[in-house]
């Protein structure tokens, strides 16, 4: 980037979503057909060609920017200003021909996101926020639900092996599952975490994710005026493995019976 003028904020945030977008396409032309299917390492879950062919199709467009990237397929830096992308957030549900699945692509410097974008081809929704911007979809402003008590509150996470081997995990989710109105399982994070930024669900949370399935999703709430912290109420790290997002209300008694 040599010579040119910094990019702002909102050229950050349309380069984002454009870069979102095509990896999205990648993920609509292969739906039905994710081309062969590969297990990674140490029980990580499947990765697809589709999720290869939307990696490539969104690091075309950031790396122009001259901002280095972590990504989930490809790597890169675990810290300092970089983008966070997560070319198929819910390969399991892609694979399956579930259409809850998205594309993520996230700013971050350190542990503050600048930017976030979660775009779901299916539905043609691009949630997107940048710092201090307020949270849209598809460029009209959203904000997180009302819904108080924890009693009322529709909460998502993720029931999957890691907390099905878990005896632990199991007996908090069994836990949480006795306080909420409902418990959902969509199994794409950083798309509940979208849905949670829209009001349509008032809050999410899990543990064992890496920065890319956290990054996008935590700022949306934010910025809709939700709430976001480690499993144990602290400020979000996104090397920190956890997330708890919610509508606001619901924090301080959702955060209460993850430690019960």
């Amino acid at each position: 980037m040599s010579g040119r003028r910094p990019l702002s904020r909102t050229d950050l945030l349309e380069t984002a979503i454009a870069a979102a977008r095509a990896g999205g396409a990648m993920l609509r032309e292969r739906y039905g057909n994710p081309g062969r299917i590969t297990m990674k390492a140490a029980g990580a879950g499947p990765v697809s060609e589709a999720d290869l062919a939307s990696e490539t199709a969104i690091l075309s467009h950031l790396r122009r920017t001259g901002v280095p990237v972590l990504s989930e397929e490809a790597g890169g830096p675990a810290s300092g200003r970089r983008w966070i992308v997560d070319p198929l957030d819910g390969t399991g549900n892609f694979i399956r021909r579930l259409p809850w699945f998205g594309v993520a692509v996230a700013l971050a410097a350190d542990d503050v996101v600048e930017v976030g974008v979660v775009y779901t081809p299916m539905s043609g929704e691009v949630f997107a926020a940048a710092r201090g911007g307020g949270t849209t979809l598809n460029g009209a402003p959203i904000r997180v639900s009302a819904t108080a008590p924890l009693a009322q509150a529709c909460v998502f996470t993720s029931i999957d092996r890691g907390l099905c081997a878990n005896a632990a995990r199991i007996a908090r989710f069994a836990r949480v599952a006795a306080k909420v109105g409902e418990m959902r399982s969509p199994n794409a994070a950083l798309v509940d975490m979208a849905h949670v930024s829209a009001g349509r669900a008032d809050a999410f949370w899990e543990d064992g994710l890496p920065p890319w399935d956290m990054a996008a999703g935590s700022i949306l709430v934010e910025e809709a005026g939700g709430t976001v912290s480690g499993l144990d109420g602290a400020p979000l790290a996104l090397d920190g493995r956890a997330i708890v997002a919610t509508n606001g209300p619901i924090h301080a008694a959702l955060i209460a019976a993850l430690r019960d």
